[in-house]
């Protein structure tokens, strides 16, 4: 929930700006995107925190958990080497392909959780993330960042925030 809204936002200010709908100053945009990371990672070590004493789990609870965390790791690992080789290289496209993969492990994720709880919206969601994908993979293509960072910003609100939400929710932890 906390990653897709604030990275949702992050993704909508800077299409504002792309469009020229907004004008920030850099050092504004510095700040909001160090204030949005911040922000994450306060929200994260809440989760944790919160759930640091919860033990007694079914086991596919468990490997949902796994799977999520592992496609976790495996984006901090995949940004920064697509962060690295695009710095290297001066390459923006190198760097849009990042998103891209993230989409696609996202996919394989929420696939994942379908497959072992048999929801009809957890496959939904693993599709979107599929969609999104693709459509990324062809703005890059194109050159359209713009719509690009858009469609990732929508991606984020309403394929990671909804179902974080939802999952939250059921869960009992929000209203």
């Amino acid at each position: 929930l906390a990653a897709g809204l604030l990275y949702g936002l992050q993704c909508l200010v800077h299409w504002t700006q792309m469009a020229g709908i907004t004008r920030f100053s850099d050092r504004f945009m510095l700040l909001f995107v160090v204030g949005i990371t911040v922000a994450f990672v306060v929200a994260l070590a809440v989760v944790i925190w919160r759930d640091r004493k919860t033990t007694h789990r079914a086991v596919g609870t468990r490997a949902l958990n796994a799977v999520f965390m592992g496609a976790g790791l495996a984006n901090l690992v995949l940004c920064s080497v697509f962060g690295l080789v695009s710095w290297q290289t001066g390459s923006q496209t190198i760097w849009l392909l990042y998103p891209v993969t993230t989409c696609v492990l996202l996919g394989l994720a929420w696939f994942v959780a379908y497959m072992v709880r048999k929801r009809a919206w957890l496959a939904s969601v693993a599709g979107g993330w599929f969609v999104t994908a693709v459509g990324l993979g062809l703005l890059v293509g194109r050159g359209d960042v713009a719509t690009y960072v858009l469609l990732l910003g929508l991606a984020l609100l309403v394929l990671m925030a909804l179902p974080g939400w939802a999952m939250m929710r059921r869960a009992g932890m929000v209203e």
